[in-house]
């Protein structure tokens, strides 16, 4: 009975933890969200007519809605998470120790291994991004003008030229799209085999540690388990 108590307190203790994770999460979120729109505002207010006379209407649109929605969007799907993956890992870090401290130990040799493969993803794969959103804001640029000024387009005969000029920037934005969504995919592959790496090291450790009888089975099972998390 006490055994069902606490496992009902530790579930219900955790949903109220991601209930009040996820509010928290959400008003920071969109308090972010609701200061760049604000700073942005300020910053074009204050900006010269002359760089208004040389950027296009497209890009600036673009900047102050594509740009500011994929931060809102990347805060929403990293912020619950980064929270919910801090208090399990505390958690696992726990219950790794206390099975043992050889094995944590083993456990946590991939990590500096892991930092570094991502940082190196992130950095070739983030001039990537840049340039993806540096065409999409060309193309809406582009799609903006030539519906705003359709008439003229079509009296003056430039169909065919902005028809070509569409397609060579929607190829461009094809081309940056594939080598920017490549190059953060790769990180994916190279963490499960990190994953998969430190999977070995913690089986053949405790096995060892199994043979020895310092462990039993059950607990190198459980502690898989946890590492796997």
């Amino acid at each position: 009975g006490s055994v069902l108590l606490a496992v009902l307190v530790i579930y219900v203790g955790a949903g109220l933890l991601m209930l009040v994770s996820t509010r928290l999460s959400i008003r920071v979120i969109n308090r972010i969200v609701f200061q760049l729109r604000e700073d942005l505002q300020t910053k074009l207010s204050r900006l010269p007519l002359s760089y208004f006379d040389r950027a296009k209407r497209g890009e600036v649109l673009s900047r102050a809605t594509n740009d500011i929605d994929n931060i809102s969007q990347t805060l929403q799907q990293t912020m619950g998470q980064l929270i919910n993956s801090a208090l399990t890992i505390v958690g696992v870090l726990i219950m790794m120790v206390w099975i043992s401290p050889l094995l944590a130990l083993v456990a946590l040799v991939t990590i500096p291994l892991s930092v570094v493969v991502a940082t190196q993803v992130g950095k070739r794969s983030q001039p990537q991004f840049v340039q993806q959103w540096r065409v999409t804001g060309k193309l809406n640029a582009h799609i903006e003008e030539m519906y705003t000024g359709h008439n003229l387009v079509k009296v003056f005969g430039r169909q065919e030229e902005s028809a070509k000029d569409f397609a060579e920037q929607n190829d461009a934005l094809y081309e940056a799209g594939f080598k920017a969504q490549f190059a953060s995919g790769i990180m994916q592959p190279l963490m499960m085999f990190i994953s998969n790496l430190n999977y070995v090291l913690v089986a053949v450790v405790g096995g060892l540690r199994v043979a020895s009888g310092t462990l039993s089975i059950g607990d190198v099972q459980a502690f898989i388990q946890y590492s796997r998390q």
